[in-house]
């Protein structure tokens, strides 16, 4: 069985109307769709990257499978259970790690903000205070937990978003470009957490959202490449770069068959 199946799925946002609009069709509605039937099987343990220009669809379909979000259209399953019909057991599976600061509450430490989200996952007392000990110490900051959010640095910071990921132990870890904000260093640090600690030691299915394809190539053995809300490959990596040679030429050799498929296709109903 598949750890994620995505059926079908599609996703419209209402659009706010125009003033034009609200007078010559005061009913008719207006959807903008950020995926259109996304079919994709993920297993137990892979490790994919999720490649595509901004407005591709890669969050949302990340928050989707994550249950952040319903699907207009289809289902997803996480581990056996639908995201609508059994939200709350999916849920469980997974892990979400944004790269948004403002989850944090910057006045507390970083212990003290685990403890909360903890709590947000019925985790108390004994339990959380080990569980918490053993996360700050898996990601490296075992030594600044009682340190104020505020005084930490954007690596430690993300760091701190991974543990907090991780603190209902899920089988599925979720990160929406995990180092965007970050410098080289910091940025393969965490590179270096998610491949040598996350992944190999805990055996977690990871799913990552990324601009660089480097980064791609390092953590992960799938990569998905999506564009206006449909995905135009999955594969393993290994295939990929045996056929392309690079991650940039098979990206690129994607995006260029697209364009020129949608000119063939205008040539066409020209004619």
């Amino acid at each position: 069985m598949s750890m994620v199946s995505v059926a079908n799925v599609t996703m419209k946002y209402p659009q706010p109307k125009r003033y034009v609009d609200l007078i010559k069709n005061p009913f008719v509605k207006k959807y903008y769709v950020a995926l259109s039937c996304v079919n994709i099987e993920i297993n137990k343990g892979d490790k994919v990257a999720f490649l595509g220009a901004n407005g591709a669809g890669k969050t949302t379909l990340l928050k989707i499978i994550g249950g952040l979000l319903y699907p207009s259209e289809g289902y997803v399953k996480v581990n056996g259970f639908d995201t609508i019909k059994n939200n709350l057991n999916a849920r469980k599976t997974v892990g979400f790690v944004l790269n948004e600061e403002r989850s944090f509450y910057w006045r507390l430490t970083g212990r003290q903000n685990l403890q909360f989200f903890g709590v947000l996952d019925n985790l108390y007392g004994k339990e959380i205070d080990s569980k918490i000990d053993e996360l700050t110490k898996l990601v490296g900051l075992d030594d600044a937990c009682d340190k104020l959010f505020a005084g930490y640095s954007s690596g430690m910071k993300q760091k701190l978003a991974i543990a907090r990921g991780l603190l209902s132990a899920p089988e599925i870890l979720i990160l929406d470009e995990p180092t965007r904000t970050l410098d080289p260093i910091s940025a393969e640090d965490v590179k270096n957490l998610l491949k040598d600690r996350i992944h190999t030691k805990n055996e977690k299915t990871l799913l990552i959202a990324t601009h660089r394809l480097d980064e791609a190539e390092i953590l992960c053995n799938k990569v998905c490449i999506m564009k206006k809300g449909q995905i135009m490959l999955f594969d393993k990596l290994e295939k990929l770069l045996s056929k392309h040679g690079s991650l940039i030429n098979c990206y690129n050799s994607v995006m260029a068959e697209q364009t020129q498929d949608a000119k063939e296709y205008l040539k066409t109903e020209a004619i």
